[in-house]
């Protein structure tokens, strides 16, 4: 039913480290085995193609495909020349896929491109069977922030009198990373903005609680492509707090600790409810229609 376009290069240099690009293509044929739906890999046998990567093979690979069969993305830089196309000829594709609402707004309002020509589609998490085995108190994630940040959360942690072991994004394979979290009573969140957060809704299938020291705007390319974002664009009250601002953490984590001692999070399902296999596979089937 689907033809998925993608190339493994894309993700050969992570040297088997735990790798989002290749988490997308691992979980989405996941996804499609579990409901039993057709698939075909770099071949054009079915009608709807699932363009994973934008680049200049996949731009020659569209041209011999059907306009209105085409999803496009989630790997796609809109500022990359190669994608031009993307922005000015938008009856070329079906839509844009994008991983997380406030990514969907920002190619509206930063590059004019209709509503119904952008979809929202996260890649589907797996639901471990685990038994929480916690060792420790703190999962310090670490990403894209500060020096300065990450020093305030340690010594936050230290006067706390909290354990914690520091997880920095990318210098794990995902047996050591969900052995590591399933370990910890909680996660403090100190990443950068994430269209997704695949290695965050980890966490959180495991059951583990988030802290999230969260950022409010994504500004990576300047001030005139800013735009409102999250650290986590997927959440709930069930996933556990967050706080914006330094001086709100010691506050936020009084508030937390309280709801933690008393079990009163459940981010694993939050993530069965709107992240599973099942349910990104039925999102994706829907953005064809």
């Amino acid at each position: 039913m689907i033809n998925l376009w993608y190339e493994e290069s894309y993700w050969a240099h992570t040297g088997g480290r735990l790798s989002g690009p290749e988490m997308v293509v691992k979980n989405l044929i996941k996804s499609l085995d579990l409901i039993n739906i057709d698939y075909a890999i770099n071949d054009n046998v079915y009608p709807n193609n699932f363009l994973i990567q934008y680049n200049e093979t996949a731009k020659r690979k569209k041209i011999n495909l059907a306009d209105n069969s085409c999803l496009i993305g989630p790997q796609v830089w809109p500022f990359d020349s190669i994608c031009k196309d993307l922005i000015e000829e938008i009856q070329s594709y079906k839509r844009i896929i994008s991983p997380s609402q406030w990514n969907k707004d920002w190619y509206m309002k930063k590059f004019y491109l209709p509503d119904d020509k952008v979809g929202v589609w996260p890649v589907g998490i797996e639901i471990p069977n685990n038994i929480r085995n916690v060792q420790y108190d703190c999962l310090l994630y670490y990403k894209r922030r500060s020096a300065e940040e990450l020093e305030i959360v340690e010594n936050f942690l230290k006067k706390k009198k909290l354990t914690y072991k520091i997880l920095q994004y990318g210098n794990y394979t995902e047996e050591e990373f969900l052995e590591l979290a399933n370990q910890a009573n909680f996660c403090f969140l100190l990443n950068g903005t994430e269209s997704q957060g695949i290695a965050v809704q980890q966490i959180m299938s495991l059951g583990v609680p988030l802290f999230v020291w969260d950022i409010e705007s994504w500004d990576d390319m300047g001030e005139r492509w800013s735009c409102p974002a999250s650290s986590v664009p997927y959440w709930d009250e069930r996933c556990g707090e967050k706080f914006y601002k330094k001086t709100m953490l010691s506050r936020t984590f009084t508030k937390f600790n309280k709801k933690l001692k008393e079990g009163g999070y459940d981010p694993k399902s939050y993530v069965k409810e709107n992240l599973s296999l099942e349910r990104s596979a039925e999102i994706l089937l829907d953005l064809f229609k």
